[in-house]
């Protein structure tokens, strides 16, 4: 069962409005970059170019805004493309060839795996020194996996992950380090299920979800503004761990200097040069933080202003 419930989790597909919003805030950082997307699609890619600059193999009319595809002349070229491209489902691919000339992008490939099958290339074994950056919704079940991988072949990287990643042993160290953070939007606005239907906003799933990569995002570079002052009474402490509870990340006080636990939401504006992360919802007794009153706490993230 646990097994059937996380391969039911893994059948979403990314709505191309979603890729729009958070992929445009990159456009300086593409410029020239081989970008790879790994994809799960009925049909088996095998790390197929599908636009290649000094080619020019597919022009930027391919899609339009809603990615939907339009007549399109595909010229001769070495990647020798043998599929309709009115078959791609993908809607990263969709995007990034649809602005790749106005990008600046060296190329974008694609490669596909169909577990029933068993054709295509699986992410675990792609050539990953032929490429740049990696743009993709990868399987949550495989969500440590994936990222491991990227990390270990040195890869810049845009994808889709569950909020509670944030606190995967395995990602963690990753965030604590500063070597993977936030993206643009923490939540998206809905998903494409392996049906068609559209599952919107307002379920549990597009809002447990967020974009996490190691390109640089504007956000790290701006002080948060703290107008709250430190008062004792405002601030409970803890009853494992020498530090002060902040339930709200605008209410962090600009008079303490001491560790602070704060929600996880602090992720959205932090800036390394103005505070720093030094652990994760536990006390120094190794068991979840507690108040000293006792009262239960949602998870926290633990940080002191450098």
């Amino acid at each position: 069962m646990d097994n059937a419930h996380r391969n039911k989790d893994d059948e979403y597909y990314t709505l191309f409005d979603d890729i729009a919003e958070e992929v445009s805030q990159y456009k300086k950082l593409l410029r020239g970059k081989r970008i790879l997307c790994p994809c799960d699609w009925d049909e088996s890619y095998d790390e197929e170019i599908v636009f290649k600059e000094e080619n020019h193999i597919i022009t930027t009319a391919l899609f339009n805004d809603k990615g939907t595809v339009r007549q399109i002349d595909i010229a001769q070229s070495k990647a020798k493309i043998e599929k309709d491209l009115n078959l791609v489902k993908c809607n990263f691919v969709k995007f990034l060839v649809a602005h790749a000339e106005d990008y600046g992008v060296k190329s974008v490939s694609v490669s596909g795996y169909d577990p029933a099958t068993r054709k295509g290339i699986r992410f675990q074994d792609i050539d990953y020194s032929r490429y740049d950056v990696v743009i993709t919704n990868p399987p949550f079940s495989l969500f440590r996996e994936f990222i491991d991988i990227l990390m270990k072949t040195k890869k810049e990287f845009i994808v889709i992950g569950p909020q509670t990643a944030i606190s995967y042993k395995e990602i963690f160290p990753y965030i604590k380090d500063n070597q993977l953070w936030l993206g643009y939007h923490y939540h998206l606005t809905g998903f494409i299920c392996s049906d068609g239907t559209i599952l919107q906003k307002n379920d549990a799933l597009p809002r447990c979800c967020c974009w996490f990569t190691n390109l640089d995002v504007s956000y790290r570079h701006e002080n948060m503004i703290l107008s709250e002052e430190y008062d004792a009474e405002k601030y409970p402490k803890y009853a494992n761990y020498d530090g002060i509870d902040v339930n709200k990340s605008n209410r962090i006080p600009y008079g303490y200097e001491g560790n602070m636990g704060v929600p996880i939401t602090f992720l959205q504006k932090y800036n390394p040069d103005q505070f720093e992360i030094i652990g994760f919802r536990k006390g120094n007794d190794g068991k979840d933080l507690m108040l000293e009153n006792g009262k239960p706490l949602f998870v926290r993230l633990l940080i002191r202003k450098k």
